[in-house]
């Protein structure tokens, strides 16, 4: 016996009308969303001349942001397992979305779904229905389980997952239904299996039951498809959009690099205006499309050092709070404080600037640059709200050239040391040219314990033949400045940091404290264009243009490359190798440490946390000088970490490359009895001979 005929669903095209009218009533609806989206971006800010498209930005960058980030997942697919759910539900829905697109074109425009291509297309919409269903499955699961920690169990989560559930299996079977109409004789499994096996059973289901039940699900299915897509803005799916924008409009790339600077520093000054964000009226379009893109994936406050060690820090909510507040309009209101819709200001002081936050976003939000931007507003309107030992450092920055409050004599002192053990050639003069100028930094300068790292990098490259010279005058780069919020403070260090520069000749900047390197290597380009515009500052913007910068790991390893260093007395001990946040997730440096030590014969042993998901020691943002009480030690956590992986008995060395993390494990070594070790300090250990000195 054959169906085909006897079920009439002629009756569906009575009801297409209204079906098309509704989806335009809808996609007008989303686009009005859009468009309210870009008010909220732009109030108050210059309108951009296309709506979907900030000024300036290039077209090329943008496009390959989108496929690479939007398109391909690269950023979110980082963590297997949620990556792989979402991929399942992204990409089934994807094609779902192309499927009706093109059973419309060949119901409406011309008929092409025919044949092997109707085979094909069918298979194609049964994988991509199984992978909604089972991503969106393992979604539910997932955070109703607490399978990944702190996951929002808001309802709407679950209506979201749900809806789509009820969208793909309703869809599947209005589809196998149809079959009954128009496929009996020649549906076929290996190609719509799904389909086949719902058409199995309602070719089993009497003609007029059939004809209801088809009339009721099909009604069904198009009313939930039309109002899952009229909520979008409302829910979570509003990230498909906003994120997807996020991505494409990115800052510098996937890492965290740089922290936006304030490039009307004058003018705000100038007018008595903040120099960071007070209201959030002072953000800007991209810190805005920030906060809407948050899709509360858990992933920053995750991979937060604070957060973990119990301080009042969620980047997720940092985020979250302001997207609310801008969603409810309260432009004027101070974004900090202790209301409902303002930022915990002990939060934004718990933040170590790390950059874990940022690296995982799979959306590409930049957590740091907004937490930045809320200390400068702080500090630039003297709240109370600031730390009182921040204050302090800053205090000593202006009066003592560094945070440490040292007496400038003492460097002095020490690089009159340095020459007499190394010649006066150490100290640089005007007029002779040095292969790299080494920028010694504030803590190592200044700290007892670690000037040896100084004196074995200068030892090494002197063995080396390289030719190298300290500037006796450098001060701080202004690093500390910049974290605890003071911009125009760190603006002027900058400025005599660069003027210092300009004295020598040299073909590179050294630079042993990470700090300081990403400082020199990415966050003063971003004021190149400030400093070339004013006449005073202009030769300091050439200065940049030329300006290279390695860090001492990089220099070391490739001298070891080249068998300019031959690391040969072999040394007892057990090692881990931490990544300094600043070297490794800011610059992506985590081979070249590692080299170094590793020329020595010993073998590192990993901690659980380390390269991109390395936990920060505690020191960065500032709290190398100040403390927010609450929790534990973020260093006493990774000092236990470090602990346990070394094991027990014998030598046992933690290795470190940032002067910042020296410290930080010092402080921690007596409790854990482990040594501290930079890695120049390894490798000089290792080195026979050292024709530097004298």
């Amino acid at each position: 016996m054959t169906y085909i005929g006897i079920v009439n669903f002629a009756w569906v095209k009575q009801y297409e009308a209204l079906v098309y009218a509704i989806g335009f009533v809808v996609f007008l609806w989303l686009l009005y969303a859009a468009y309210d989206g870009y008010r909220r971006w732009t109030h108050g800010l210059p309108k951009w001349r296309l709506m979907f498209w900030p000024p300036g930005y290039p077209a090329s960058k943008a496009l390959r942001n989108f496929a690479q980030f939007a398109l391909l997942q690269w950023k979110t697919l980082r963590q297997r397992f949620p990556g792989a759910m979402h991929a399942l539900i992204f990409y089934g829905i994807g094609w779902l979305f192309i499927a009706t697109i093109l059973r419309a074109i060949n119901v409406h425009v011309v008929v092409f779904l025919t044949g092997d291509v109707f085979y094909a297309y069918k298979l194609l919409n049964n994988v991509a229905g199984l992978m909604v269903i089972v991503g969106a499955s393992i979604a539910i699961v997932r955070r109703r389980l607490r399978l990944t920690p702190n996951l929002p169990q808001d309802p709407y989560y679950y209506l979201v997952l749900g809806l789509i559930l009820v969208i793909v299996v309703t869809g599947f079977l209005v589809d196998g239904i149809a079959g009954v109409a128009y496929r009996y004789t020649w549906e076929r499994p290996w190609f719509d299996p799904v389909g086949y096996l719902v058409f199995t059973w309602a070719r089993t289901v009497p003609v007029p039951e059939l004809q209801e039940i088809y009339r009721g699900l099909w009604l069904f299915h198009m009313s939930i498809a039309m109002a899952t897509l009229a909520i979008i803005p409302f829910t979570n799916l509003w990230h498909i959009y906003a994120a997807s924008l996020n991505v494409t409009f990115q800052r510098q790339g996937t890492a965290p690099q740089g922290v936006k600077p304030v490039t009307d520093l004058d003018e705000r000054i100038e007018q008595g205006r903040p120099l960071g964000v007070v209201k959030l009226s002072d953000t800007t379009w991209k810190q805005r499309l920030d906060f809407d893109a948050c899709t509360s994936c858990m992933r920053c406050t995750n991979a937060c050092p604070a957060f973990t060690a119990g301080k009042p820090l969620s980047p997720r909510d940092v985020i979250v709070t302001m997207r609310d507040a801008m969603r409810e309009g309260l432009w004027d209101q101070q974004a900090w404080g202790s209301g409902r819709l303002q930022v915990n200001p002990e939060a934004l002081w718990s933040c170590v600037t790390c950059g874990a936050c940022v690296y995982e976003c799979p959306v590409t939000i930049h957590h740091v640059d907004t937490i930045i931007d809320l200390r400068r507003g702080m500090v630039s309107v003297g709240s109370e709200d600031v730390p009182k030992d921040a204050l302090d450092a800053l205090y000593r920055l202006q009066q003592n050239g560094n945070p440490l409050g040292a007496n400038p004599y003492d460097k002095e002192q020490w690089l009159n040391e340095l020459a007499q053990k190394y010649g006066d050639d150490i100290i640089a003069k005007e007029g002779e040219e040095y292969d790299y100028l080494y920028w010694v930094g504030c803590i190592t300068s200044y700290d007892p314990r670690i000037r040896p790292v100084a004196e074995a990098i200068v030892s090494l490259l002197r063995s080396a033949g390289v030719k190298v010279a300290i500037p006796v005058e450098q001060g701080c780069c202004g690093e500390p400045a910049r974290a605890i919020g003071d911009e125009a403070l760190y603006v002027e260090l900058m400025k005599q940091a660069l003027e210092v520069l300009s004295r020598y000749k040299f073909k590179k900047l050294l630079v042993n404290c990470p700090h300081g390197f990403n400082n020199f290597k990415n966050n003063y380009r971003l004021y190149r264009d400030y400093l070339a515009k004013r006449e005073d500052t202009a030769k300091l913007a050439e200065v940049l243009d030329r300006l290279e910068v390695e860090h001492h790991s990089t220099v070391l390893a490739r001298l070891i490359r080249e068998g300019k260093i031959r690391p040969s007395k072999g040394i007892e001990a057990v090692v881990t190798y931490h990544d300094p946040c600043y070297l490794g997730r800011w610059n992506g440096l985590y081979e070249e440490p590692r080299s170094v030590i590793e020329s020595t014969g010993l073998r590192i042993r990993e901690m659980p946390r380390n390269r991109s998901r390395s936990f920060c020691c505690g020191g960065g943002g500032g709290q190398m000088f100040y403390e927010v009480k609450r929790g534990e030690r973020i260093s006493t956590l990774r000092a236990e970490e470090a602990s346990k992986t070394l094991g027990e008995g014998g030598r046992r060395v933690v290795a470190v490359a940032c002067p910042f993390c020296n410290t930080m494990f010092r402080a921690e070594s007596g409790k854990f009895n482990f040594e501290v070790m930079d890695i120049a300090e390894i490798l000089k250990e290792s080195v026979k001979e050292d024709k530097g000195s004298s």
